[in-house]
């Protein structure tokens, strides 16, 4: 379905100042960003070029180049800040963080409270919106984060979606995320020597067991044990590894790429999500993970006819 003039609209009042804080974004990174295709970026960007103050000579255009795939502006015009929201966007947002802090008890829903009050104050509402508190819930959320953090296996008891009963499984939870109104960690379970995912209000009870309570957590046979010390350098256009995974991430440091330390965790499943971004992520130690990497993509490779 093709867009309207006015989402093309509000996408170039958007990219304007988000490329003043990303001067020499790459294209490609720029239309991911913003979801659309790499030609409409281009367009967008001439669109922009020929846009400016009344009067319409070089003085009063806005000023940017593009021609060798990376953006950078020099002259913004008058377009320097993000525009504000609109009504709907802001009673989205709302709605969303009163979902979120109705999952939270810790620190975090003090921040999440702020926002929320800055929201409230800028579409100057008087009744609040209200989400039924699950601190069950919450529990679980900080249980499992605070597993993922420091690599902690956890034994759960999880009722079957398809049977009327309820099993007890070892597992090491690796990530969260939030799918349609469900919430869902994804872990390596003991009990099926497999990866697993588990539907959060399925999960009865949660308790955090010893170290080496889970005894084989990899398929690949060259690692064995849980990666202890692990570095990645992680070029701008794989961010989303960083913002995808950060209840495993130790530290982040921005120096052109993001240089990105890991808390201990699954080598299997590292490996698999460090494929994925080909030569985007570069392991800097340790070295088994880094010939385990290359060893895999090997295998991958020979797959594949010669040409």
């Amino acid at each position: 379905m093709s867009e309207s003039a006015l989402d093309r609209t509000a996408r170039a009042l958007d990219l304007v100042p988000y490329l003043l804080e990303h001067q020499g974004i790459s294209i490609p990174e720029l239309a991911a960003v913003f979801g659309t295709s790499e030609k409409q970026i281009n367009d967008d960007l001439i669109l922009i070029h020929m846009c400016g103050l009344p009067g319409y000579t070089p003085l009063e255009l806005i000023e940017m180049y593009y021609e060798d795939g990376y953006v950078t502006v020099s002259d913004p015009q008058s377009l320097k800040k993000p525009r504000n929201m609109n009504r709907a966007e802001m009673t989205s947002l709302l709605v969303s963080l009163d979902l979120l802090k109705s999952t939270r008890s810790d620190a975090i829903s003090e921040e999440i409270e702020a926002l929320k009050l800055k929201l409230k104050g800028a579409l100057a509402i008087e009744n609040p919106f209200v989400v039924v508190n699950n601190s069950k819930g919450s529990q679980l959320i900080e249980g499992i984060e605070s597993a993922i953090a420091h690599g902690k296996a956890l034994k759960i008891t999880y009722l079957s979606g398809s049977k009327d009963e309820s099993t007890e499984r070892l597992i090491l939870p690796l990530e969260l995320y939030q799918e349609n109104e469900f919430a869902y960690v994804s872990a390596w379970c003991q009990s099926s020597e497999a990866d697993r995912t588990f539907r959060l209000d399925r999960v009865v009870n949660l308790e955090v067991v010893e170290n080496g309570a889970i005894t084989k957590k990899l398929t690949n046979e060259s690692l064995k044990d849980e990666l202890a010390s692990i570095e990645l350098n992680v070029s701008k256009s794989a961010r989303t590894f960083i913002e995808d995974n950060r209840g495993v991430i130790a530290d982040v440091v921005d120096g052109g790429d993001f240089r990105v330390r890991l808390h201990p965790i699954d080598a299997d499943w590292l490996s698999r999500t460090i494929l994925g971004y080909g030569s985007e992520i570069e392991v800097v130690e340790p070295r088994e993970l880094s010939d385990d990497i290359k060893a895999r993509a090997k295998a991958i490779r020979a797959l594949y006819p010669k040409s």
